[in-house]
């Protein structure tokens, strides 16, 4: 509504949803400012499902010299991710990029909490398999003529970051490239100059 627009400077302008972390850490909080608020909590068919699938992109992302590399080399849009998988290890209490630590149970405690906290009313559990109908009818909108769209998979997810990465490494270099450029061209210079 305006008035929690207003009340948090303006934050929620133009903006009618969150998905995903850090957005989804907080829906307590959003739903107590918009008790109208729905939920959805997307399942997988399994946790293992989805530990695997975490652990073999975004998780696999936040450590080591892919983060170091991501870090230095990544667009303004990309240069949070650090923060954001701080923030997600303090909120889930477990390093999610830890191999020994317990996804799964991490997986169920999750879903267990969204589904204990949020009236029946306001929670979709929805599984993508499910395609468009429990998705439309909870959000009371009419089902889209087109098919329901499979996109993220982890092979797009990992094409996707390595295209990012193989970017950013031209652009430092073409960065860096420039600086070395005219440090040697400033040498030759001043040793022209001092001949």
């Amino acid at each position: 509504s305006s008035g929690i627009n207003a009340e948090y400077g303006g934050i929620f302008e133009g903006y009618k949803a969150t998905v995903d972390f850090p957005g989804c850490s907080f829906y307590q909080e959003l739903m107590e400012l918009n008790p109208e608020a729905k939920v959805v909590l997307s399942v997988r068919d399994t946790p293992e499902s989805w530990v695997k699938s975490a652990r073999s992109t975004i998780f696999s992302r936040t450590n080591g010299i892919w983060a170091w590399l991501v870090s230095f080399t990544a667009s303004p849009n990309m240069s949070h991710l650090s923060s954001v998988f701080k923030f997600i290890n303090i909120r889930l209490g477990v390093s999610v990029t830890d191999p020994s630590a317990d996804l799964v149970q991490v997986y169920k405690d999750w879903n267990s909490s969204v589904i204990e906290t949020v009236s029946r009313d306001k929670l979709l559990v929805y599984n993508v398999k499910e395609g468009w109908g429990p998705l439309c009818e909870f959000l009371g909108v009419p089902v889209p003529d087109t098919p329901f769209p499979r996109v993220n998979s982890t092979e797009e997810f990992n094409q996707r970051a390595r295209k990012r990465l193989r970017d950013g490494i031209f652009k430092v270099v073409g960065q860096v490239g420039g600086v070395v450029v005219a440090v040697v061209a400033g040498v030759y210079l001043a040793s022209y100059i001092n001949l």
